[in-house]
This record gives C-alpha cells, structure tokens and sequence, in this order.
C-alpha cells in the first residue's frame, strides 16, 4: 500500500473546488505541476488555466458527475462542506458515491478535510473547544450528525484514507510549518491558513504517513 501511495500523483480530482478552501487547493497543486480535475455546479465559477484545471459542470450527488471527475486522476482531495445557513445535508451522501466511484475505478488514495469539532475527539480538545463542539452539535445536530457519517463512511471505504481536521481557517499569509497528528489538541485560539492546509493536504495526498488515520492539524 504505501508503494502505491508514494508513487508520484500526476493527476488529482479535487471535490469542493468552488469554495475558499478549494480554490487556495488548486491554486497550489497547479503551482507543483499537477494536473486538476474539479466538479463544481457551473463551469464560470472557477477561473484557472485550461491546460493545468479541468472543470466538470454537474453535483456532487450526481454519480456520474462524479465518476466524470475522477478520470485518469491518481488520489483525491475533498474539501466541501455546508455553508451558512446550514439547510443542506449532504457531506454523507455525496462522499458515499465518490467512494464508491474510487472503489469502481480503482483509485486508492483519499484526503478528506472535515473540521476539528466533529466527533467525539475529546482528547484533542481544550475544554472550552469541547464546550464549543457540544454547543455546535445542539444547534446544528443534523449538520453534526451527517458530517460524523462522512468520516464513517470514509474510515470504512476500504481506501487509503486520510481524515484531515483543522480549526478555525484563515484567509492569513501562509507560515510554512504547521502541527499535525493524532494527538494534537486544538483550542478557542487555534487556527490554521488556508495556505497552510492546501499545502498540508496536497502533502498528504502522496504520503504514507497517516494513512488509514484522523489527524489533527493547526498552524498555531
């Protein structure tokens, strides 16, 4: 497995392009030379050149959107999520049917970012984190509840899985180092540039080192 994993990724299928997150993702992966595929709801809404970035126009709940999007791509990168004011529930679905287009075209490696307040992760939490996760999931609970079965459904995909869970993200400069494993802890404080991460995903899209793991990770 981790042969297979380390070997180089040419190819990446990015899912949640469109949002903040995803656009600093393939900003970067382009930046190393890679070649990007990413499905977003319409073609306009991503701006990079047409020889490095192939945009797919369709929905993540859409199985052959999505096997579109995977095509000739060597790993996969997920970063999409609900948005305010939280009325769409579909991380569980839609991760559903991309794992098991991966599993259909025999792509192993996936990085999936969900978010350091999901689950029950009280070990990696201050207490006024943890205070702030259990007023999360009373507020939201039907956001909660399908982002816990997103990571469930990715950590019994089969696939080389990597759950990436980050704090607060900022739109601040890039520091070039973060803290990642699975025993960091994150806190009311802690946060993480969106630099920062796309470089720790894309990282972690060509490495062994938490293969089949959630880790924790934050710039500060």
């Amino acid at each position: 497995m981790d042969a297979l994993i380390t070997s180089k990724v040419k190819s990446l299928a990015i899912f949640g392009g469109s949002g903040a997150t995803g656009r600093v993702l393939i900003s970067h992966a382009v930046s190393k030379g890679w070649l990007i595929r990413a499905l977003v709801r319409k073609t306009g809404s991503l701006e990079f050149e047409p020889d490095r970035v192939t945009v797919v126009e369709g929905v993540l709940q859409n199985h052959e959107d999505v096997r579109a999007t995977l095509q000739g791509c060597d790993a996969v990168i997920c970063v999409f999520g609900p948005r305010p004011p939280y009325t769409d529930i579909f991380c569980e679905h839609a991760t559903s049917i991309i794992v098991t287009a991966m599993q259909q075209a025999g792509i192993q490696r996936l990085v999936c970012q969900t978010g350091g307040m999901i689950g029950e992760y009280r070990a990696n939490r201050t207490l006024p984190f943890q205070l702030m996760s259990d007023m999360f999931k009373r507020h939201s609970p039907r956001v909660a509840s399908d982002r816990i079965g997103q990571e469930r459904v990715v950590m019994h995909s089969g696939l080389a899985w990597t759950i990436v869970k980050p704090p607060r993200l900022t739109d601040g400069a890039a520091m070039g180092k973060w803290q990642a494993g699975r025993e960091v802890r994150l806190g009311m404080l802690s946060s993480i540039s969106r630099d920062d991460l796309a470089e720790f995903l894309l990282t972690e899209a060509v490495s062994a080192e938490y293969v089949d793991q959630t880790v924790f990770v934050c710039g500060n």
